[in-house]
């Protein structure tokens, strides 16, 4: 069973579904080795099995979910004896991004468990109301998405918990780049700001997401100029400038070296109503 969404009905809202669905695989069911151009969330409901990626192997099992990485290659396999049975979502956005930053989710790291033994409860049946909803009311999935991503935040076992002021200051200059980044800020605009050290900054940015500031900007307005790409009727000057770049060049320039495709050939790769991925 699988539902899917036009990107166009979720533009400009920070968070982009792209499809959902639900499988019972088969004993040993191997998906890859793949890359997909957008987050893909799968829980697993029953049952068992393995994901595999350069970063390394881990097993799943039932109440826990495994997120592949856009432009990872991945390879995920049912159990030979008791295969999973698993839900998923494809997504992408400045939504999605901070909510698996925020789950503690990475590369490295890419195994969602819950913090208490049968924590995972709420969050299956937000699932379930998820899948069960019809594809042409997005505004009602990005609600039960949002629902999904805050069950995920608050109870993952390696979820960030904003309590020491590490936490605040990172939320602080998080936020701060997510309302600025179509803007020309750089690192010292985002230390001002936070009235903090520009390496004590970095270092925050490295402990909490791996990352540098520098590079979170970036990515953040990669992200957005994804999205806004969707948009046809949008040049390409537009969305450089609405993503903080004054310069086209510049800003195909980075989004080459981002995506390793230049923003005109991604367009015509990607356009708004090409097909989803199969699973």
């Amino acid at each position: 069973m699988e539902k899917y969404l036009l990107p166009e009905h979720m533009l400009h809202f920070g968070l982009n579904i792209y499809q959902f669905g639900h499988e019972a695989c088969v004993p040993a069911h191997t998906f890859g080795p793949a890359v997909r151009q957008h987050y893909l969330l799968h829980y697993v409901l029953a049952g068992k099995g393995s994901l595999l990626s350069e970063q390394g192997h881990w097993d799943v099992s039932a109440g826990e979910a495994f997120l592949i990485f856009p432009h990872q290659i991945t390879t995920y396999s049912a159990d030979k004896k008791i295969p999973w049975e698993y839900m998923w979502l494809e997504v992408d956005g400045l939504i999605a991004q901070r909510t698996f930053e925020l789950c503690g989710l990475n590369r490295e790291t890419p195994v969602w468990t819950a913090a208490l033994p049968r924590g995972h409860q709420a969050l299956e049946e937000l699932w379930k109301l998820l899948i069960a909803e019809d594809a042409d009311r997005p505004i009602k999935l990005a609600g039960l998405t949002c629902l999904l991503f805050d069950a995920l935040i608050s109870g993952g076992k390696n979820s960030a918990v904003p309590t020491s002021n590490d936490n605040k200051q990172l939320d602080h200059a998080i936020a701060f780049i997510e309302r600025n980044y179509q803007n020309s800020i750089g690192v010292s605009d985002i230390a001002n700001h936070c009235r903090i050290d520009r390496s004590y900054l970095s270092r925050m940015f490295q402990k909490a997401l791996g990352v540098g500031p520098k590079q979170y900007l970036l990515r953040t307005r990669m992200n957005m100029a994804k999205t806004l790409l969707q948009d046809a009727s949008l040049p390409i000057k537009v969305i450089a400038y609405s993503v903080g770049y004054n310069d086209q060049l510049h800003f195909s320039r980075a989004f080459k070296q981002h995506f390793d495709l230049p923003p005109t050939e991604w367009r015509k790769r990607y356009p708004p109503n090409s097909d989803c991925i199969e699973l």
